[in-house]
């Protein structure tokens, strides 16, 4: 378990509602979301379409017609309309490319199969397919047009070794990316600390990774600058809670206290806490005497902040039942 001291008191789920209330543009979000659903829409009207006619047009009068046999990418008429050869071979690539990536989105979306695989992956596999489909599309479109595919490809692979030369920085990004990814470092919506930024992981690419703290700032990062990651996520985190004894309250009875008050039944409070909390004892002692006594509750990284202020409430209101005196809080180190 990770033990971590943080001053913040407030959690992403109360970021997230403080951001909600902000003035925002309201054309601009809806504007771009209505755009996605639009062509998603579109196309899938088009596959249904084109799958529709693949399939029913040969049982139909439509079969004997030479647009049909052209369309069909199973006959092999004696004399094909080319332009609509190549647009049915284009629709299947397209289709079968959509398909398979809504299939990825599906399961990328399904907590059982994210636990073993990862978001990433299928994140990545998705751009693939995308790109590959685009790409399979081209050459399609070029080989009808008498275009030499073959000769093209071996073109791109020796100006791509070129360029590969001059882009070094890029090359690395890549194969850190790919590395990150393959040995599952961190994952998407991991909670991640990286050179003292602590936040969760939006997006994991080939190039760069985007991580958002609870305010909901996004930092980029190449993926080749990554060094030492702490993974929050991948584990239960404690909540390490100090409270404050006044100097001429007793130990023993402060610990005797905590002894008959079954601390472990706050873990009953909140679902959050995934565990009994456990009194460690004795901290520190400040320079005014002030005996700062610790306690610790596991819970979900996700949940840290809001665990510590459920055991900062239950702790204060037991001490205030047995009549605990409690010490100042240490704000200033000259203080102690």
């Amino acid at each position: 378990m990770a033990i971590q001291h943080n001053n913040a008191r407030i959690s992403k789920d109360d970021m997230e509602k403080i951001m909600k209330n902000r003035p925002q543009k309201p054309a601009e979000k809806p504007k771009t979301s209505g755009k996605k659903v639009f062509f998603t829409v579109l196309l899938t009207l088009i596959i249904t379409a084109y799958i529709v006619i693949l399939a029913f047009g040969r049982f139909t009068s439509l079969k004997d017609t030479e647009f049909y046999q052209s369309f069909d990418i199973i006959s092999k008429p004696a004399d094909p309309i080319h332009l609509v050869r190549l647009l049915s071979y284009g629709l299947l690539v397209i289709s079968v490319g959509f398909i398979i990536r809504c299939i990825v989105r599906s399961l990328a979306k399904n907590p059982k199969v994210t636990k073993k695989t990862g978001v990433a992956i299928l994140q990545l596999l998705s751009s693939l397919i995308k790109y590959v489909t685009i790409i399979v599309t081209a050459c399609i479109i070029l080989n009808a047009l008498g275009v030499d595919t073959a000769g093209i490809v071996a073109g791109l692979g020796i100006i791509a070794l070129i360029l590969g030369l001059g882009v070094t920085s890029l090359i690395e990004d890549i194969v850190a990316g790919i590395f990150i990814i393959v040995e599952r470092t961190f994952d998407v919506n991991d909670i991640i600390v990286l050179d003292g930024y602590r936040g969760t992981v939006v997006t994991v690419g080939i190039r760069s990774t985007k991580i958002a703290d609870v305010g909901g700032d996004i930092l980029t990062v190449r993926n080749s600058s990554i060094g030492s990651v702490i993974n929050l996520t991948d584990r239960l985190s404690c909540v390490a809670t100090t409270i404050p004894i006044a100097p001429d309250e007793s130990i023993e009875r402060v610990e005797e206290v905590i002894k008959n008050a079954h601390i472990e039944q706050i873990a009953r409070v909140s679902p959050k806490i995934q565990g009994e909390p456990i009194y460690l004892g004795l901290y520190d002692i400040t320079k005014k005497g002030v005996q700062l006594i610790m306690f610790i509750a596991p819970c979900n990284e996700a949940d840290r902040y809001d665990v510590e202020r459920i055991m900062f409430h239950e702790l204060k209101l037991i001490f205030e039942a047995y009549n605990v005196k409690l010490g100042a809080p240490t704000i200033d180190p000259e203080d102690q």
